[in-house]
């Protein structure tokens, strides 16, 4: 599964307790990447929710008389293809899907006449084509019978389906259910010492009863930088990138963009504190017959610093959409020895050409790019004639040749769209679509944040450039370990747009990457007044500059509410460090307390709940203590499992050193 759009199974446990009987909320983490595969979902006229038919006039509807669960309220799916003449055909949404990876599809069925509906798995390209899939032969048998396909995802997809269908001359009656969708995704359990584990997706999540992930808002400061020279009209926002001591004693830098009569142009400031900020005159490109001013390159785009590449002239990297030249159409880069002045590279080395964030891993030596891409995706797009914008990944050793993650011959792939969910849940609030306009990737303790922006397209009839849609646009969290495999189980906000009449309620972009000391995180926005629109009813789009913060590994924790103590169970871990370090706030009363169990589930002597020490307040990097102290080495190296006892409060994160 690329996008982990993981799914939970929730289901309310009895509890049998001396002062009575509670009741808990148990999440167990569920890999199932299709909705609504068991059938339990149906609209008026019987059919299944999260399932995209074919337009036969046939169709398939949910029967309560034939079910594989054992559940009296079970439903499976009826396939009857009565006409020699047409067909069945329904699939499931799309889901994303990783070149390479391979996916495992399983259902059961029964037939009770003639013969049954056939099953296949498809993988999709961007523009709509299936490039791939396999069938699995159904026999017809009275009893339910499973039936299993399993296929690697080819080069060049973006999408995976379940198909189910009939022929055009067999006729019969079947029943499916219990239909699953997996991608196989290795496990590694060890810990590497001193390297934070954070809770923003399920990779090592076993179980949780009564805690929740949240998103947390980041806090806003006022406005640090906005328009103030003719060259930046009324538009002074991040795309961009802000340096902080990159290299050493250079203090805080950023690159910004600035839109005047049509023309994007890369400005430069610095800070000495990243609040009050200079705009230098560079006397580098000519601006109405002047170079006094800060601007370091027409057009616009991000930047790395790259400390290990040999040639100097190339210490800076910048990846920038050229959409003039017809020659350079695409993404394209250039180098500098000190950030200013540019070299460009002479031909694109992506594709299409838009919106654009890079990165650097500097632990792997990678570069990361991710790029805005379109898709004509049938049931992901919805909007009539448009395709969907959405954020591919690409990565390079050298800032020039770019493929995708463990995928050589293809030069992107998707990593986050809008999916149906999304989709949904803007139409809920009477918009049409959700798009996604960029997404900048931040490496952080062995994985990878990203924070893509969502537009939620309301309309294509307000604003100056309405053609290309209207509507608001502010970032989520998505997170990823291979830049492969990307999760999004909390989809709020993580810097929420202003409310009505603020300087940011229209739309919010970030920069491209982020600054991190001991307690906390910062990421630079740029926020307009307008939604995308632009102008409209005579109001004037204003763009500036500020910064959001959290505390260390904040964008998403795990929360109890105080009243029954929550219990987070870890998969299978070893370590190599001789103490467990905890980020929690616990709330007034509130505690979190820790026991260690053997991989088999077993309370380990020395480390039960009984003999634990209760973590209270506010600690950033607090040491687990038991009654026998603090020291874990013994158990190094061993399989074991963590059970974090959660009352009041938010769990950000956890470490052995």
């Amino acid at each position: 599964m690329k996008i982990a759009n993981t799914y939970f199974f929730i289901c309310c446990l009895t509890l049998a307790a001396i002062s009575g009987i509670s009741s808990a909320q148990v999440v167990v983490p569920n890999n199932n990447m299709i909705l609504n595969g068991d059938f339990m979902s149906r609209d008026p006229l019987q059919r299944p929710t999260h399932w995209v038919m074919g337009t036969s006039l046939q169709t398939a509807t949910l029967s309560g008389t034939e079910r594989h669960g054992v559940n009296k309220d079970d439903q499976s799916l009826k396939v009857a293809d009565t006409s020699a003449i047409s067909n069945i055909l329904m699939r499931t949404e799309k889901k994303i899907a990783d070149p390479g990876s391979l996916y495992n599809a399983i259902a059961w069925v029964k037939t009770s006449s003639g013969k049954p509906a056939a099953i296949k798995l498809e993988f999709w390209d961007q523009n709509n084509v299936a490039i791939a899939s396999k069938s699995a032969t159904v026999e017809p048998t009275a009893d339910w019978q499973q039936v299993k396909i399993e296929l690697n995802a080819p080069d060049k997809c973006t999408h995976v389906t379940i198909a189910i269908y009939t022929g055009l001359k067999e006729t019969g009656v079947s029943y499916w259910d219990d239909i699953s969708l997996t991608c196989r995704v290795d496990y590694d359990p060890a810990l590497k010492n001193n390297v934070r584990e954070l809770f923003m997706d399920d990779y090592r999540v076993a179980e949780m009863v009564d805690v929740q992930r949240v998103v947390n808002p980041g806090v806003k400061s006022n406005i640090l930088i906005k328009a103030t020279e003719p060259w930046e009209g009324t538009s002074a926002y991040i795309y961009g990138t802000v340096l902080k001591d990159e290299p050493a004693g250079t203090g805080y830098r950023m690159w910004y963009c600035a839109y005047m009569a049509g023309k994007y142009f890369v400005c430069y400031a610095t800070s000495k504190d990243g609040i009050n900020w200079v705009k230098p005159k560079l006397g580098i490109v000519e601006y109405n017959g002047s170079k006094a001013n800060n601007i370091c390159r027409v057009g616009g785009g991000t930047v790395v610093y790259d400390p290990d590449d040999k040639d100097a002239s190339r210490r800076y990297k910048m990846m920038s959409f050229d959409g003039e030249i017809k020659e350079n159409f695409g993404y394209n880069v250039y180098f500098s020895p000190d950030g200013l002045h540019w070299t460009h590279y002479p031909k694109p080395v992506l594709p299409y050409g838009d919106v654009s964030n890079v990165a650097y891993d500097r632990e792997k030596k990678l570069f990361i790019a991710t790029t805005k891409q379109r898709m004509l995706v049938s049931n992901t797009s919805v909007t009539p004639g448009k395709n969907d914008r959405a954020a591919f990944v690409s990565v390079s050793t050298d800032f020039i040749n770019w493929h995708a993650p463990n995928q050589p011959n293809s030069p992107f792939s998707l990593a986050v769209e809008g999916d149906p969910e999304d989709d949904r849940l803007v139409m809920s609030r009477g918009g049409i679509e959700a798009n996604v306009y960029g997404m900048p990737v931040y490496p952080y303790q062995g994985i990878y944040i990203g924070f893509p922006w969502f537009f939620d397209i309301a309309t294509y009839n307000s604003g100056v450039f309405a053609v290309t849609g209207d509507g608001k646009i502010q970032p989520q969290v998505a997170s990823s370990r291979d830049l492969r495999h990307w999760s999004r189980p909390v989809r709020d906000p993580v810097i929420p747009l202003g409310k009505a009449g603020a300087w940011d309620d229209g739309t919010l972009y970030t920069s491209s990457n982020m600054q991190v000391d001991e307690r906390g995180m910062t990421v630079y926005y740029g926020a307009m007044n307008l939604p995308h629109g632009g102008n409209a009813l005579n109001m004037v789009q204003q763009a500036r500059i500020a910064k959001a913060t959290w505390r260390r590994d904040g964008f998403i924790s795990l929360y109890n509410g105080g009243s029954d103590t929550g219990k987070v169970l870890t998969k299978t871990i070893t370590f190599t460090g001789r103490q467990l370090k905890i980020n929690a706030k616990l709330d007034n009363g509130g505690s979190l307390m820790v026991e260690i169990l053997d991989k088999d589930g077993a309370v380990i002597d020395g480390y039960k709940l009984t003999q634990a020490k209760a973590i209270t307040k506010d600690q950033y990097a607090a040491t687990v203590q038991w009654n026998g102290g603090t020291d874990v080495s013994k158990l190094q190296g061993r399989e074991i499992k963590l059970r974090f006892h959660l009352l009041g409060g938010n769990l950000y994160s956890y470490w052995f050193q």
